[in-house]
């Protein structure tokens, strides 16, 4: 038994499955097929976009802890972060992958994998450039975000520490500490979880080794020109032109928020212009009449 397994603390529902798989490895496509295979509410970066101010500072909290030396971690901090999950896959929970296994000994753990040089392009021409973007424009945006929309300043500060914490390079200018990082995460999740409690998968792998790892049916569907029983097919989602749109729209509500807070706050301010010219009149009126 392990320390963070004897720490007992409240969970809304069991931790099944522990996805060990960074960014860019077909961790949308595994949380889709987790939830058609019954592990609901598989916790994902998606989680951090949805609900930036709830999320992003309890994670920026939990890697500035680990990754940082500013304070201390334990499994109640994840259980009041993953509590209603079943499951987990993608960063930031891939960060602390070694740890979450430890923490939640009865979960199943998948070790997500894609080949570093296939990763690094595909983090490069997605990832970084929805964070890095070149277009001037676009750079002005997420700035008026950042001053009028606290959502996009909750994102920022977890990005800050992801970045200057966790990963420590910068992925755009340097490949090799990137794939370096990269592969050093993997091998710790080999030397440190135990080998019969993992299994190295790939999305191209398909339903077969998945289902009968997790010990569950391969799910069917309906065809419609036969009425017999077939495979589903497997989830592939969020390729790289998915993500740019997404990225796009992502942003566009991030401008609809900080523009609906500067004229929330200009009208505020309008208002307490009027109520002060008021008083001032007020007692303007009353001095002349002195």
């Amino acid at each position: 038994m392990n320390e963070y397994a004897e720490a007992k603390t409240d969970r809304a529902v069991p931790m099944r499955v522990i996805v060990c798989g960074l960014q860019r490895t077909g961790t949308l496509s595994v949380r889709v097929a987790l939830k058609q295979l019954g592990f609901n509410d598989c916790y994902h970066m998606h989680n951090l976009l949805e609900s930036p101010e709830t999320e992003c500072p309890q994670w920026a909290r939990l890697i500035e802890a680990h990754y940082g030396g500013k304070g201390t971690i334990t499994k109640a901090d994840f259980d009041r972060v993953l509590g209603n999950s079943q499951a987990c896959v993608d960063v930031p929970a891939a960060l602390f992958g070694v740890e979450l296994a430890a923490m939640y000994p009865e979960a199943k753990v998948i070790i997500l994998n894609r080949d570093p040089e296939s990763w690094y392009t595909s983090c490069l021409e997605s990832v970084i450039m929805a964070a890095q973007p070149a277009s001037p424009w676009v750079r002005l945006q997420m700035l008026f975000c950042f001053a009028f929309d606290p959502a996009t300043r909750a994102f920022a500060r977890f990005g800050r520490a992801m970045s200057g914490l966790a990963f420590r390079h910068n992925h755009r200018t340097e490949k090799d500490k990137a794939i370096a990082w990269y592969t050093g995460m993997y091998k710790r999740f080999r030397d440190e979880i135990p080998e019969e409690r993992r299994i190295e998968y790939r999305v191209q792998d398909g339903w077969g080794p998945l289902c009968a790892y997790l010990d569950v049916p391969v799910p069917t569907v309906r065809d419609e020109a036969t009425g017999e029983e077939v495979e589903m097919p497997f989830p592939h989602v969020n390729d790289r032109e998915t993500f740019r749109r997404n990225t796009e729209k992502s942003r566009a509500r991030a401008v609809r928020r900080a523009r609906e807070n500067l004229l929330a706050g200009a009208g505020r301010l309008a208002v307490v212009a009027a109520v002060g010219y008021a008083g001032y009149a007020v007692w303007k009126t009353m001095r002349l009449g002195r």
